[in-house]
Parts: structure tokens; C-alpha cells; sequence
């Protein structure tokens, strides 16, 4: 338990760093604090549920390397590494997700009218950007719908899962969509070589809702 508390400590430190060096354009803690906060977070997971889920670790493992890629986000081929990275990422959720919901027989046909939001966020943001993508219209189309899917299947969990379990992991998800809409706009429309603490803010509560949601499972 003791060790439980000095991780999560260790963890929110490294994470108000990171959100200080975003906000204050220090770079060089960025090598540091960006890098330690999903081995911090898978750490924390891997000593607190007795039957760990190879899934959320996976998933971990790429959002990691998608971290460490995106500290170079301004040369093309980092920033293409990030976005695979993450994407992986998102399949593991994905796939996370849905073993922990029972949505082949149990979810009613008209639940899957839930998707039109997700289509409409996806479309809304396509039009917002498609004139900035250029050579990665493609991969930023399929990145999109990977995220949505991963949401909704977030969202499917609720026919199997109750209180913690289920919302903090799909409120999670809606962060990790906000953290990557933000960022899309940050590198593409905006082309701003500084990042806001926003992206970092959303992207963090993301990923410690997720894992912590699943210490209920």
C-alpha cells in the first residue's frame, strides 16, 4: 500500500512537471518528464491488480513510445513513428474494451445510434482540418477512427460494467479524444512550435482514468 502511495505521488509530480515544462516552453525536463509518466503509470497498474491485463500494459507500452517519438513531432518521420505508436495504442484499448463488455449479445440495436455523435465529432473535425493535411490525410483519417472506435467501445462497457469500472475509463476516452483534437489542431491548422498545457492536461487524465478504471475491473 505504502509503495502504491509513493508511486502515484511520484507520478503526480512528473505529471505537474511535464504540464510546467509545456507551459514554459522547457524543453530539455520534457526528455525527462514526458518519457517517465506511462512507465510511472504502468508501474502503479502492474503492482496494484493481482491478475494483470496484457492489454492495458501493451497499450501503455505504445502510448509510451508514442511519447517519446512526438518529443520530435517537428521532423515528419517522428511525428508519423508518434501517430503509429499511439494508434497501436488505441487498438489494444480497443480490444481491452471490449473483452470486458458482453456487446454481441447483450447491447440492444438501438444503442448503436450512440455512434452518430462520434461520426459527427469525426466529420466536424475532418472539415476543420482537411485543408491543412496535405500528405497525411490518409493516416489522420484512419488515427481518427481508431479513437472513436475506441471510445465507443469504452462506451459498450456500460451493459458490463458499473460505477468506477466503467466511467472513469470512458471518461477517459472523451479526454483522449479532446488531448489528440487539440494536438491535430496544434500541429496542422495552428503550426505553433510551442505546445499548450491543455494537450498534456487531457492527455494525462486520460491515460490515469483508463488505468485507474481498470484496477475496478
Amino acid at each position: 500500500m505504502a509503495l502504491r502511495v509513493l508511486i502515484m505521488i511520484f507520478f503526480i509530480i512528473v505529471a505537474v512537471g511535464d504540464v510546467f515544462a509545456v507551459k514554459y516552453d522547457k524543453e530539455k525536463i520534457r526528455y525527462f518528464t514526458k518519457t517517465l509518466l506511462l512507465p510511472i503509470l504502468a508501474l502503479f497498474y502492474i503492482i496494484s491488480v493481482a491478475n494483470l491485463n496484457i492489454l492495458i500494459f501493451f497499450a501503455l507500452i505504445f502510448c509510451f513510445l508514442g511519447d517519446f517519438f512526438l518529443l520530435w513531432s517537428q521532423k515528419k518521420t517522428f511525428f508519423i513513428a508518434g501517430l503509429l505508436s499511439f494508434f497501436m495504442g488505441h487498438i489494444f484499448y480497443t480490444i481491452a474494451f471490449l473483452q470486458t463488455t458482453s456487446f454481441l449479445s447483450a447491447i440492444p440495436e438501438w444503442f448503436y445510434f450512440f455512434l452518430f455523435p462520434y461520426i459527427w465529432y469525426g466529420v466536424f473535425i475532418l472539415k476543420k482540418l482537411n485543408p491543412y493535411l496535405h500528405s497525411m490525410r490518409v493516416l489522420v483519417i484512419v488515427y481518427l477512427i481508431i479513437i472513436l472506435i475506441m471510445s465507443f467501445a469504452s462506451f459498450t462497457r456500460i451493459w458490463a460494467s458499473t460505477g468506477l469500472s466503467f466511467w472513469l475509463p470512458f471518461i477517459g476516452s472523451i479526454f483522449f479524444i479532446a488531448s489528440d483534437s487539440l494536438l491535430a489542431f496544434r500541429n496542422f491548422k495552428a503550426k505553433l512550435s510551442r505546445g499548450y498545457a491543455s494537450i498534456m492536461i487531457t492527455y494525462i487524465f486520460a491515460q490515469f482514468l483508463i488505468v485507474f478504471g481498470f484496477l475496478y475491473v
